[in-house]
């Protein structure tokens, strides 16, 4: 999307006020990039909170006791002020539970950046030249020269004729996770693991920790980091220090 627009788009999004046209190419940008849709999110727990009903009542006993007070003793002063505490308390609960969110999606992304590592993939041409051979071929070209999504659509026209070709579903998941899109991705590495007998289970299981972590699923982060770990996996080191930081 033009991020020139994206901020007016989401507003209008939340408050009800965006056309059919833009709910829809928002809604699809969101299924397609998890840290957008985060942002929406927080967005719009942030409006529920400010719009919160008791905040809004709060604010007008504000004003009505401060219009009181002008012409009243000590006791009505002493009011004024601790209702004017309450609401800097509500005001610094609000402030600190945004920060926390930001801070959480920030920690995960530079976790992500120190412990993530592109898939190196070879287009060495097969003995056998079929038209699955050409698609496959035509798919790591894309993904190497970071034609994600390209190559994410040759990768589906494989899977549509050959859905158990675990190298497939493997380079799926990778070019989804290069797009950012960590729930298509998991799905991918979940299916390379559960199949249980390929070359790219080692892979497959990593990358599907972090999708978890990126998603914010942590406790399956974990668990699959500490299993990790307990291997015999060349990530393994990573993964025990990924588990004690997700902790």
């Amino acid at each position: 999307m033009d991020s020139k627009n994206v901020n007016e788009i989401i507003e209008n999004y939340l408050n009800g006020t965006a056309s059919e046209e833009d709910k829809e190419r928002l809604s699809s940008e969101m299924r397609r990039d998890p840290a957008l849709a985060r942002e929406v999110e927080l967005r719009r727990r942030t409006n529920m909170i400010l719009a919160d009903r008791s905040i809004m009542e709060l604010r007008s006993r504000l004003d009505t006791i401060e219009m009181k007070r002008r012409s009243s003793g000590p006791v009505r002063r002493s009011v004024f002020q601790i209702v004017r505490y309450a609401a800097a308390v509500a005001s610094v609960a609000l402030i600190t539970s945004l920060l926390y969110l930001q801070f959480r999606e920030v920690s995960q992304e530079k976790l992500l950046e120190q412990y993530y590592l592109p898939y190196e993939t070879s287009t060495a041409t097969r003995s056998l030249v079929t038209e699955n051979n050409v698609l496959m071929k035509n798919a790591l070209e894309s993904y190497q020269a970071h034609e994600y999504r390209k190559a994410i659509g040759f990768l589906e026209l494989l899977l549509s004729t050959d859905p158990e070709n675990m190298e497939t579903v493997f380079m799926h998941g990778m070019a989804n996770m290069e797009e950012r899109n960590y729930p298509v991705a998991s799905n991918s590495f979940t299916r390379v693991v559960q199949q249980n007998d390929n070359l790219y289970i080692e892979d497959a299981s990593w990358y599907l920790g972090l999708c978890y972590m990126m998603n914010e699923e942590t406790d399956k982060a974990i668990r699959q980091f500490e299993y990790i770990a307990g291997s015999k996996s060349r990530y393994s080191k990573d993964a025990r220090k990924l588990a004690k930081k997700l902790r």
